[in-house]
């Protein structure tokens, strides 16, 4: 489709202006911001100022007193991303405020010019940093209505403790659709409808409202998901879950009465939206399930699913036998696993039935499960891999097969470029081709901006330690005490708390083991099922020590690297040991064939950079306040390396030394 630039008029392939105009209009505009006071970001009418040209229309105040350099030129990018129709990847550093750097400017538009944004995250705590900066903004005085959804498993009234998404998602819609759940029942009553707008109103008027706060108001009566998809229609802000829009984006658009056309984008903590659709698009199907599904048909005396159930694992069991010999994995084929289901459709139909039949009895079901896998099966193989596998379970050997999602942009692609604008913002989205071309974002209609961080460069020192390495190959009883013995030194060397955070949790016990005796520091083991509770218990005890100081031992990419702050005296100190890269396999294999083919980058985009990026979450949680002061060592001669040492942020100076004890000691007694 073509447009035409709304300036000169040139003929131009998206909405809003060409690349030259839109420059020009952000100098002017930049010449014209040369504010020193937030009275003339909140009130400003000058032509070039932030707000609406509108004279009816009331601008935004800006609810905080302080804004920082790099903050206002992040609003300023937002602001003309808004207005142009164009995308904004934003590589913001911890402490900007980049929450508010994109939501101030991007509600105010959506105000004015009738769009709605969608601000997406993907934990609750992100959730309710969202609203906490609504709130400031709706107490600045500002006009507007926001509304929180997060996941509906986690608005739901039943008991779905340790349901995963899938079971829920089938446990759902069997509740409904054999009117099995009375709060979905009575938010459909029209007998109770002057009820159910009474508190529609009530959400109204308190907005904004966290989803926890929101559910306490109808917990008892009405289905919470179901309320806040009727209040959200009536919205400026809609705060949600990634998968409310990248994974059910028509069904979620029509509950809510929007188009992708007046939609305005917000994805927080991005660097993990591509890897997030990647797994929410892959399936796995095992002999074990198998097993369990055999059974539970069993027991509703289903003898056509318990037929097909344990023909299909032993048709898995036949294709490890073919393909797998002494090997732990191999690929297979679509049709080579079809062939071996005798009435493939008819197999999915019986078992679907049987998922049903469970499911009002029950909240899980794998007859259900198989299902699904033999439907998503079917797809073709464009950006997906098809693996067979070993895996043990419960002391047992199995036989797996998975379909793994290689491509996410099969997903993203026509809802980015369909919405009026997204914004991509993270601490760690270098480099930000990689997110742009995982995700199919028009190069041409997207803008990348790395800014700096706010906070003094003398609070922090970033120190790279040589002559220790978690190469595979070099983990020799010698290398590992050689680590054990720096780690140790380092943790001892901080003042205070510090955190060490390891590639995997097999690594962590040798290396804590090694080091136990000798530690003196009270110890704090990262579990692999963590929870708020578990967070907050964290927290606690962390505080509980800041004198005599405590060491947490966690991994890169576990909860406790990514998703929780610990500001002040609670984490003085982080440890990044190694580089968490993906074991070789033929799943990893495949992404990085993929990669290459498409865009020429398969070892970076499949292997390196998403290993960077969890090292730069994990040391990203020593520094979260202007006053935060801290160290930093990466214990891996690696880090000196090109490859990696270009993904820092070109403003991290670093030392590089064999005796990290010594900087890390210099540093606190300074």
């Amino acid at each position: 489709m073509e447009y035409n630039c709304g300036t000169c008029g040139r003929a131009i392939n998206h909405r809003g202006n060409c690349f030259p105009c839109n420059k020009r209009a952000k100098k002017a505009r930049m010449d014209s911001l040369a504010i020193t006071n937030i009275d003339e970001i909140s009130h400003g009418r000058e032509e070039g100022d932030l707000g609406s040209s509108d004279t009816e229309k009331k601008d935004f105040v800006f609810p905080f007193a302080v804004i920082r350099d790099s903050q206002r030129e992040m609003i300023t990018d937002v602001h003309d991303a808004v207005t142009s129709g164009r995308h904004l990847i934003a590589d913001a550093p911890t402490g900007l405020g980049k929450t508010v750097a994109a939501l101030y400017p991007a509600v105010n538009y959506a105000v004015q010019n009738g769009k709605t944004v969608f601000f997406l995250t993907s934990r609750l705590s992100q959730h309710r940093a969202a609203i906490d900066t609504l709130k400031a903004m709706k107490m600045a005085g500002n006009s507007f209505f926001a509304v929180d959804i997060i996941g509906k498993k986690h608005l739901c009234s039943q008991d779905v403790e340790g349901m995963d998404s899938q079971m829920f998602g089938s446990f759902c819609s069997s509740m409904i659709k054999f009117k099995r759940c009375a709060f979905y029942k009575s938010f459909h009553n029209p007998n109770l409808a002057l009820e159910k707008s009474g508190l529609l109103r009530l959400v109204r008027s308190r907005s904004p409202l966290n989803s926890e706060e929101a559910k306490k108001l109808v917990y008892s009566r009405f289905c919470a998901f179901e309320m806040l998809c009727e209040a959200s229609k009536s919205a400026d802000v809609i705060v949600g879950d990634y998968f409310h829009l990248f994974g059910s984006a028509d069904t979620f658009l029509k509950r809510t009465g929007r188009k992708l056309e007046d939609i305005i984008i917000i994805v927080d903590e991005g660097h993990n939206l591509a890897p997030r659709l990647r797994s929410h698009m892959s399936s796995k199907l095992s002999t074990r399930i198998c097993e369990l599904a055999t059974r539970e048909a069993t027991r509703m005396v289903e003898q056509e699913s318990k037929s097909i159930a344990k023909n299909i694992g032993k048709a898995l069991e036949q294709m490890g036998k073919k393909h797998l010999f002494n090997e732990q994995e191999a690929f297979a084929s679509r049709d080579g696993f079809m062939e071996l289901i005798k009435d493939y459709e008819g197999a999915i139909t019986a078992l679907r039935a049987t998922g049903e039949r469970v499911l009002k009895g029950k909240k899980i079901s794998f007859a259900a499960r198989i299902a699904d896998f033999l439907e998503r099966w079917k797809e073709n193989d464009f950006g997906y891999s098809r693996i067979l596998s070993r895996e043990r379970l419960g002391g047992s050997d199995h036989i797996a097969l998975q379909f793994n999602c290689m491509d996410p942009s099969l997903v993203s692609r026509e809802i980015i470029a369909k919405s009026h604008c997204t914004i991509l913002m993270s601490g760690t989205l270098s480099p930000m081709e990689m997110h742009r071309d995982l995700l199919g974002m028009e190069a041409a209609r997207t803008e990348m901006k790395s800014y700096e961080s706010p906070f003094p460069r003398e609070n922090r020192r970033n120190i790279i330690a040589t002559g220790i390495t978690t190469q595979y190959r070099q983990r020799t009883p010698e290398n590992m005490a050689r680590m054990a013995s720096v780690i140790r030194q380092c943790i001892e060397a901080v003042c205070g708390n510090v955190a060490v955070f390891f590639p995997s949790y097999e690594m962590r016990d040798h290396i804590h083991d090694i080091m136990g005796p000798a530690m003196r520091k009270h110890t704090i083991l990262e579990r692999s099922e963590t929870g708020k509770e578990e967070k907050d218990r964290l927290k606690d005890e962390m505080r509980a020590h800041s004198v005599d100081g405590a060491v947490l031992l966690a991994i890169m990419g576990g909860s406790f690297s990514e998703g929780i702050d610990l500001p002040g005296d609670l984490l003085n100190g982080v440890i990044v040991l190694g580089l968490p890269l993906e074991r070789p396999s033929l799943s990893s294999q495949a992404l990085i064939d993929y990669y290459e083919k498409r865009f020429a980058r398969g070892r970076d985009y499949g292997y390196n950079f998403p290993a960077m990026i969890k090292v730069m979450q994990a040391a990203g949680r020593c520094i979260r306040s202007e006053k935060d002061r801290g160290v930093i060592v990466f214990a891996d001669e690696r880090f000196t390396w090109k490859n990696y040492r270009n993904i820092f942020p070109k403003s991290w100076e670093f030392v590089v030394t064999r005796n990290p004890e010594n900087e890390v000691k210099k540093f606190f007694h300074a």
